[in-house]
């Protein structure tokens, strides 16, 4: 067996088991019998893809706007600091 066709394989094994393993915790979740979560999966995965860009685009404005917050957090201290009291936390 090639390098690749071992590859590919142990690929194909660890995304069956992720799918397996969601299954179940859906069919967990809603109470619903595993086989029946399990036929369900296509569509689930198809749908999923469809709005990975959308979530990778909402959760890079998220991380903009955490980064955004804490630039600002770091100005204040360092202005607190500056004018002789802190107002946040300081390292000890």
């Amino acid at each position: 067996m090639s390098k690749l066709a071992g590859t590919l394989g142990l690929a194909a094994i660890g995304a069956a088991a992720f799918v397996v393993e969601r299954a179940r915790r859906i069919s967990e979740e809603q109470g619903r019998p595993l086989s029946e979560v399990l036929r369900e999966m296509p569509g689930r995965l198809r749908d999923d893809l469809s709005t990975l860009g959308d979530d990778i685009r909402e959760a890079a404005d998220e991380g903009r706007s955490a980064a955004a917050r804490r630039e600002q957090e770091i100005d204040e201290e360092i202005e607190a600091i500056r004018r002789g009291g802190a107002s946040g936390t300081q390292p000890a």
